[in-house]
């Protein structure tokens, strides 16, 4: 028999946005502005239930714990089209945890 838990997740359909854009419309002062849904899948909540069985239980705890002391950076920064973004990702080397 394996026993599983529900936690609480980041919701994969909405990236935990809670909110998507719906398409731009005007306002009454004639101004263009984005207009967004609540996430059909959490409901505007970001999160959504996630069964995980006892040994990824106990990895969470231990990510909860962990002062994250040793830290790696994946990434790094780019220039594209006019625009500067980043892809840098940082993780716990002791825990694993991604820390965002």
């Amino acid at each position: 028999m394996i026993i599983k838990v529900k936690i609480l997740s980041k919701c994969s359909y909405c990236n935990g946005q809670a909110y998507l854009p719906a398409g731009e419309t005007v306002d009454t002062k004639g101004e263009r502005y984005m207009r967004y849904f609540s996430c059909p899948k959490c409901h505007g909540t970001g999160l959504s239930g996630k069964w995980i069985n006892l040994a990824e239980f106990k990895q969470l705890l231990e990510q909860v714990e962990c002062p994250h002391e040793h830290v790696v950076r994946n990434g790094g920064h780019h220039f594209s089209a006019g625009e500067v973004w980043d892809d840098i990702t940082e993780i716990c080397s002791d825990c694993g945890e991604v820390l965002d």
